[in-house]
């Protein structure tokens, strides 16, 4: 029987390489996603959405549009990728047939936990804020989450948040809703964490992005090959290398031994020049989280699955 997860992601080019590999995996059964305005413009990472539905074959997989908002806004010029992903032309032979809810996305997520027939794992690769808004209004809904994989946080390494005011502690995805953080790290959902301490160790290389050339004529390895492409020019402009932040989280549902994980007790801060700093605290929640990735094996991962035979299930 497959594994039913329910994925809820902010649109960026790293996500949109999640959702491609998520429709590729066996033993998953992708039931449902949510689209966060974070890291996104929300109308076009919707449509980019339905359209890697539709190319996988995985169009009757629903997708619900977020609503909900963080006070740390995302920089405009990391948005605006989604606008240009839904662009590409692999994405765009056909009108999607994936349809999009009525619900907006944290009462559609409440309502799909709420209906599990047993507990699912929720992937989420943006922001907190759905979830939260979840175990506050519907707090059955942690009983249904056997399993919460969040990429998001720096534990033992500097943050990539570079704001007036911030110290640079703080990971994107914590920062943007350090609240909503805060609010799933003090429930019981079993939490397996991939913070930059791991993410930051699987850089998007040349060698990486043009390996997808030479398997041209797939589908999904060519919108994987386009999606990583687009990424080039982040140092230049950023000064921090675009990384498979995403990707390589999403890979665990997968191939779990890619990466070696520690048990880490931890909190998130909520106010001050160090919102949404993940630290280390001896009265803290106790997180899975990954350490050291086999990197070779990742690159090798994605690859050879955006490449392969399709396969889908949502049973």
């Amino acid at each position: 029987m497959s594994r039913a997860i329910y994925f809820d992601h902010d649109g960026a080019l790293d996500d949109l390489l999640s959702l491609a590999l998520l429709t590729r995996y066996r033993g998953i059964a992708l039931k449902g996603v949510t689209v966060t305005p974070a890291d996104c413009l929300i109308g076009p990472a919707v449509s980019a959405t339905r359209k890697i539905l539709d190319v996988a074959g995985a169009h009757e997989v629903p997708v619900a549009e977020g609503v909900l908002t963080g006070p740390n806004p995302f920089p405009l010029e990391w948005r605006v990728d989604a606008l240009r992903a839904d662009a590409l032309p692999v994405l765009n032979q056909r009108d999607p047939r994936t349809l999009v809810s009525e619900l907006p996305a944290h009462e559609q997520l409440a309502q799909w936990l709420l209906a599990a027939p047993e507990p699912v794992t929720l992937l989420m690769i943006g922001p907190l804020t759905n979830l939260a808004w979840c175990l506050d209004e519907h707090p059955a809904v942690e009983a249904k989450i056997a399993e919460l994989v969040f990429m998001g946080g720096a534990i033992d390494v500097v943050g990539n948040v570079d704001e007036p005011g911030h110290d640079g502690s703080a990971e994107w995805n914590v920062y943007w809703d350090p609240g909503a953080a805060h609010r799933v790290f003090a429930s019981r959902i079993p939490i397996t964490l991939f913070p930059l301490d791991a993410t930051d160790q699987v850089p998007i290389t040349p060698e990486f992005a043009q390996s997808f050339g030479r398997t041209y004529g797939a589908p999904l390895g060519d919108l994987a090959g386009s999606l990583l492409a687009m990424t080039f020019g982040c140092f230049e402009t950023s000064g921090f290398a675009y990384c498979c932040w995403d990707s390589l989280t999403t890979s665990y549902l997968a191939e779990p031994e890619l990466c070696e994980f520690e048990d880490v007790r931890c909190e998130v801060l909520t106010t001050g020049p160090s919102q949404g700093r993940t630290v280390r605290s001896d009265t803290g929640r106790v997180v899975k989280c990954a350490r050291k990735v086999d990197v070779e094996g990742f690159y090798r991962h994605c690859l050879e699955t955006l490449t392969a035979t399709p396969e889908f299930s949502t049973q």
